[in-house]
């Protein structure tokens, strides 16, 4: 028999995780969910963006990070979409020929002026998945001797594992093929290709509508949720467009730990446990009831190259008012629920009605996609934990980093649109040498109209976890 062909494979974001164990595609079609944020950019108008920024302690020569985008234009971060030719054929992967250099910002910031200079980055851009570019790094000095990195990148080309991934390989000079599947004739695809998966995935929407109809519905999640939330009337500005608003709040490590040993809880209970809080500090939500969280989790194989890999699993997470506040008293049935529910997706014994309507959902034009997104709906609360990152992460220019902050973005949404998509918070959290840092968005923009007002709302949930939060 043949000898089985090693495919390269991406690092591990972070120390101790694992590959998932499915086999990805061999194909360079976009996926559903890379044709998810494909059409929020082209057909909602609403590119999402990633944006990774690291605090450095110390100056870091320009030539350092140019050096690592190099490397990074040589691998699968640099691709760009090409749009079928047939109707109900996938869009396919390219190689890009060109990468945006770092760009350095001319003057130096204060460092209480670091978030509002990271805001300026994504407008620099345009973030276009035909014409690209797709990804950029930007930098600044800052006037206390230190420099910010910031690293944006389309979720149309990586989720987090692929741009932390990339990263890291490219950090590690380690080759990586620019496709998912890295084959000579890969990018030679004619009309006759296209008609070819315009069938296949037909008879791909025809088995899963079979499968969707044996399976039946999932079972409700007795909890709050986006969906349940009524839909707002429409209000006089609805039509301007909201900058969202966000906290970066680090905190010592030791500080964290120590909550988590007084709760009898882990790093991702009380990250879920805090935005949950957020919630209920903000009024979204109601004390005494349960709240669905959402919470995303890699399916990223051995030599999977796919842009977006990432699946996720939903919990209900219990809530009370305690002292006239609302509060999450009990981290232990988060970890039970997270656990049974993650378990479940990995053995496949968890129904997924999504991926049964997968084909058909890709296949509809995007004039028919436009009239059925109106209606999308964003998660209530999102909670990612990236844990420790990798070293060759936390200092990719030869310097460790003192805090990074992890967020993302939805450019251009406006005030109307997040009251349709009725969303809650979304959270990221790491640890990074002694710090650990939590970033949050608030995507109501009515209860939480500000930054300022969503870092009192982190200052007092902290305080009731001992905590003691510092802004970026």
């Amino acid at each position: 028999m043949p000898e089985p062909v090693m495919l390269p494979s991406l690092p591990p974001a972070s120390l101790g995780a694992r590959p998932a164990p499915f086999a990805p595609e061999r194909t360079n079609r976009l996926t559903y969910d890379d044709e998810v944020f494909l059409r929020s950019a082209t057909v909602i108008g609403v590119p999402v963006v990633g944006q990774t920024a690291w605090r450095f302690p110390a100056e870091i020569p320009v030539e350092a990070v140019q050096e690592v985008v190099d490397e990074l234009a040589k691998g699968p971060l640099n691709r760009l979409v090409v749009r079928p030719t047939v109707t109900g054929a996938r869009s396919r992967w390219v190689p890009a020929t060109t990468a945006e250099p770092v760009r350095l910002h001319p003057d130096r910031i204060k460092p209480d002026q670091v978030m509002a200079w990271l805001d300026t980055t994504t407008d620099e851009v345009p973030f276009d998945p035909v014409k690209g570019p797709l990804w950029a790094f930007f930098m600044a000095y800052t006037t206390d001797g230190g420099t910010v990195v910031t690293y944006n990148a389309s979720h149309i080309v990586c989720d987090g594992g692929m741009k932390l991934g990339a990263l890291i390989a490219a950090v590690r000079r380690q080759p990586l093929p620019r496709l998912p599947f890295d084959d000579p004739g890969a990018t030679e695809v004619t009309r006759k290709d296209d008609r070819r998966d315009a069938r296949t995935m037909a008879r791909a929407a025809a088995r899963g509508l079979r499968a969707a109809r044996r399976a039946g519905k999932l079972p409700a999640l007795e909890a709050q949720s986006s969906e349940k939330r009524p839909v707002p009337p429409p209000q006089p500005d609805d039509h301007v467009v909201h900058e969202v608003a966000f906290a970066g709040a680090d905190c010592p490590v030791s500080e964290w730990n120590a909550a988590v040993e007084r709760a009898g809880g882990t790093s991702n209970t009380l990250q879920i446990a805090i935005s949950v809080e957020v919630l209920l500090e903000a009024g979204i939500v109601r004390p005494g009831e349960p709240v669905k969280m959402s919470l995303p989790v890699s399916m990223r194989g051995e030599g999977d190259l796919r842009s977006n890999a990432t699946s996720g699993v939903s919990i209900a997470v219990e809530t009370e008012l305690r002292d006239g506040v609302g509060r999450v008293t009990d981290l232990a049935h988060i970890r039970e629920r997270a656990k049974k529910e993650f378990s479940a997706l990995f053995k496949g014994t968890r129904p997924d009605p999504i991926a049964h309507i997968a084909p058909l959902a890709q296949m509809i034009p995007d004039r028919v996609a436009k009239s059925l997104l109106k209606n999308v709906v964003t998660p209530l609360g999102l909670a990612s934990n990236l844990g420790r990152p990798d070293p060759d992460f936390v200092a990719p220019f030869g310097v460790a980093a003192d805090s990074i902050v992890f967020r993302g973005l939805a450019l251009g949404a406006t005030r109307g649109e997040l009251r349709r998509m009725r969303g809650g918070v979304t959270s990221w959290w790491c640890e990074v040498g002694d710090t650990c840092n939590l970033g949050i968005r608030a995507l109501d923009p009515d209860a939480v109209p500000d930054s300022e007002r969503l870092k009192e709302i982190v200052t007092d949930v902290y305080g009731r976890w001992g905590l003691v939060p510092s802004f970026w």
